[in-house]
């Protein structure tokens, strides 16, 4: 009668046969004949570990991981190569598992370009043949083609206005046309003066929900001394929903007016005040930097002194 065999003894053949570097670049050189095995740099492969620490702080254990990198290239890339006795119809997912993994440990690393990981399931079944789908696109169920390929809403370059036509109880396309203009303020003022009628016929859900929005990025181009009255008139639309919406409007508005007028005032002083010390260092007299800037001769004054000191 033959001896048991141990358990899981294909798996401690093979990652005793593929700890060896040339075993690995004979695999996918002479074996698999992947096109690019030929630059393979020998000197660069080498074993990495194999168990990774998900979110949930489960193992995720792969039976060989090993680094190399191309002749012709200054980046690495991983060959993951998992041992199967048995057909094992959740291989996509399986790999797919090993990936994210590993792909999270490098972000974990702070790279900033993601390394190709090349799997590879070497079986080694007697009986049944590998049969399922070396996909791993198959191992979702729907909408494979959009799966690794991202989308991007540019709200800038998006024309939301016929969304706004609709008037429907949604935020997204208010908040989008207010982004586009959210540097602007006087744009800015114009674009809520124009949704108005939108914003009354949101949702007691959604008013909430645009106020929050409003309240990371209106109540910010505030200045300091406006917002207390800002949070005093979003606390009405609270308390009395969207019938206090035009009042919420107008006054914000005002306020935005007030803000880009002070900070307009504020950085034609600045201005002023360097063109005085301009003035000042190429040896003009005070009355003659208060004539020319209109500044007081004691802020003149005043200004030398701090130059001096």
């Amino acid at each position: 009668m033959c001896e048991k065999l141990p358990p899981k003894e294909h798996d401690t053949t093979f990652k005793f046969l593929f700890a060896d570097k040339e075993e690995i670049l004979l695999l996918v050189k002479d074996i698999l004949h992947y096109t690019w095995a030929d630059n393979i740099e020998e000197d660069t492969i080498e074993l990495v570990k194999t168990n990774y620490v998900t979110q949930q702080f489960s193992q995720v254990e792969a039976d060989v991981v090993a680094k190399a990198k191309l002749k012709d290239k200054e980046v690495y890339f991983y060959i993951l190569i998992e041992n199967q006795s048995k057909v094992k119809r959740e291989m996509q997912q399986k790999i797919l598992k090993y990936m994210i993994s590993l792909w999270a440990e490098e972000i974990r690393k702070g790279v900033q370009i993601l390394p190709a990981i090349i799997p590879i399931a070497v079986y080694n079944g007697i009986g049944e043949r590998w049969n399922v789908s070396t996909d791993l696109m198959e191992a979702f169920d729907i909408f494979k083609d959009d799966v690794f390929r991202y989308r991007v809403v540019d709200i800038i370059e998006l024309d939301v206005k016929k969304l706004l036509e609709r008037e429907e109880d949604v935020l997204t396309p208010i908040v989008f046309y207010l982004e586009q203009a959210r540097e602007d303020r006087s744009e800015l003022i114009g674009r809520l003066l124009e949704v108005e009628k939108n914003l009354k016929k949101l949702s007691k859900k959604n008013v909430d929900r645009f106020l929050e929005w409003s309240y990371h990025i209106i109540r910010p181009r505030l200045a300091e001394e406006q917002k207390s009255e800002y949070d005093g008139i979003a606390k009405r639309v609270k308390q009395e929903g969207v019938e206090a919406m035009g009042e919420f409007i107008s006054n914000v508005a005002r306020l935005l007016d007030e803000a880009k007028t002070k900070d307009f005032l504020a950085g034609k002083f600045e201005a002023t005040i360097e063109f005085a010390k301009r003035l000042i260092q190429k040896g003009f007299s005070d009355e003659e930097v208060a004539e020319l800037t209109e500044l007081e001769i004691e802020k003149v004054k005043e200004l030398r002194k701090s130059m001096v000191n």
